[in-house]
């Protein structure tokens, strides 16, 4: 029976290259050649069987296999015994760890190690050896090996298996000069470590199956591990290669799944930069430049290579505008813009407005802990905007601002000033200019009706009409 472990790689990959041809095993049809029967555990051990018959030898050659360590003293203690063996197969090894000074000691001859089916670690380099040539080790809990140096002291060996195992990192091993090829596959790699040495020649030509490595973490999740090894050194070659991020770090935070499309990160924060910086390697989508001495935002607008930059944050710099965005391609396409503590005291409302209403992939805009200064008609106007794009701004209610009230300067949050705060000093006249109007013409009105009464008085009495009706025609 296949592990599952197997058949889901089978599904993956859909082949693979062993270095022996008689055991084959189904993968969607194709048959895959696997080590020969009598150097592999396909055939479990039935639990019915004693303790007596779980070490057995197979031929006068040498083909020893072993089940569940050594049970079986008659077999394995004899020094003879095991001076003579060739080929050694521990199926289901039962100790936490796999001690090859001491589990091996005696096996002078053996030319092939197979260990399979084992919950154990090695975390010991293996002792001197002279007529080893293939170890394989696979289907284990093996997570990590002791050293660089574990197969270093091996003259002979030309071949490793670790495949199907838990190995999440491995470092480039010390070979000796007859090794050929080291098989890798199956195993969950975490490729947010570093492997860039499979790419070297002189170190990851010996990976035989390294084009069918594939990652396990979370991040890279299903990539191919050169992919995402290539990407990590094209991008470490174009940030080494400028000027302006020399002090930088770069990084890729993901691999679009369809393209295959990395995208790359830039952190230059915390490097005294007065200005952001004139280039960022193709592909870049964020940027940290935090807590410089930044006052001009231009490149994002005028610089071709920020054209794409979704993200930037930009917190604890200097930038007393950003009126230069207006109108321009990336202020209407950013996902996020951080711009906390920095000289800020307007901004264009009526372009955010519509930049924000325009753009479906604004996500994140934060405003705080800047010295925005409210007159009546920008507060207002700001208030507004804050309030209506509040799931995009949403720092908010640490958004504050500075306004005169009866020539005393006043701070509050945006959210919570009013129009009476803004526009009207504390001790201004309650009578205003229409009031004044408004009491002008009632006097007239008043003033109109005593005429009237006075004429209609004294033509009733005397006879005497108005002047003006005497003007008339």
């Amino acid at each position: 029976m296949i592990p599952p472990s197997v058949q889901t790689l089978c599904r993956k990959f859909n082949r693979f290259d062993f270095p022996t041809k008689t055991i084959t095993i189904l993968c969607y049809g194709e048959y895959v050649p696997h080590y020969k029967q009598h150097y592999t555990c396909v055939e479990r051990k039935p639990s019915s069987i004693d303790a007596a018959s779980i070490c057995t030898k197979h031929d006068k050659k040498g083909a020893f296999r072993c089940y569940e360590g050594f049970r079986n003293s008659s077999v394995v203690s004899e020094q003879k015994v095991r001076s003579r063996m060739e080929d050694v197969v521990f199926c289901g090894w039962p100790e936490r760890v796999f001690n090859p000074i001491m589990d091996l000691q005696g096996f002078h001859r053996i030319k092939s190690l197979t260990i399979e089916y084992s919950h154990s670690e090695i975390i010991l380099d293996f002792p001197e050896m002279f007529y080893l040539q293939t170890i394989n080790i696979s289907w284990t809990n093996l997570s990590h090996l002791g050293s660089q140096k574990t197969f270093k002291k091996i003259h002979a060996l030309k071949i490793v298996d670790l495949r199907w195992n838990k190995l999440m990192q491995l470092d480039p091993l010390l070979l000796p000069p007859t090794f050929e090829h080291l098989y890798l596959g199956g195993n969950p790699w975490n490729c947010t470590k570093n492997f860039k040495w499979l790419l070297v020649p002189e170190k990851g030509n010996y990976v035989a199956d390294r084009e069918l490595l594939v990652c396990a973490d979370r991040k890279y999740k299903d990539r191919n591990v050169t992919t995402v090894m290539n990407y990590k050194v094209m991008l470490r070659n174009a940030c080494q290669s400028h000027e302006d991020l020399k002090n930088c770090s770069c990084s890729m935070h993901h691999i679009i799944p369809k393209t295959h499309l990395p995208l790359y990160t830039v952190n230059c924060s915390h490097l005294g930069l007065h200005f952001l910086p004139a280039f960022l390697p193709e592909n870049t989508t964020t940027l940290f430049a935090n807590n410089n001495k930044i006052t001009d935002i231009s490149p994002l607008r005028n610089n071709i290579h920020y054209r794409y930059v979704v993200d930037v944050h930009l917190d604890n710099n200097m930038i007393e505008t950003i009126d230069v965005l207006e109108g321009g391609y990336w202020l209407d396409h950013f996902r996020l813009l951080s711009l906390k503590n920095n000289k800020l005291k307007k901004i264009p409302v009526y372009a955010l407005d519509n930049a924000l209403d325009d753009n479906a992939n604004a996500n994140l805009l934060l405003l705080s802990m800047n010295p925005w200064y409210c007159s009546c008609k920008f507060g207002m106007r700001f208030r507004e905007i804050v309030i209506k794009y509040n799931d995009i701004l949403r720092d908010a209610w640490n958004i504050t601002c500075t306004y005169k009230q009866d020539e005393e300067e006043k701070m509050s949050t945006i959210m919570a000033i009013t129009r009476e705060d803004v526009c009207k000093p504390k001790n201004e006249s309650k009578i205003h200019v229409l009031d004044w109007i408004n009491g002008a013409l009632a006097i007239m009105i008043l003033l109109i009706l005593a005429k009237l009464g006075y004429d209609y008085y004294h033509y009733k009495n005397y006879g005497r009409v108005p002047w003006i009706v005497m003007k008339l025609p």
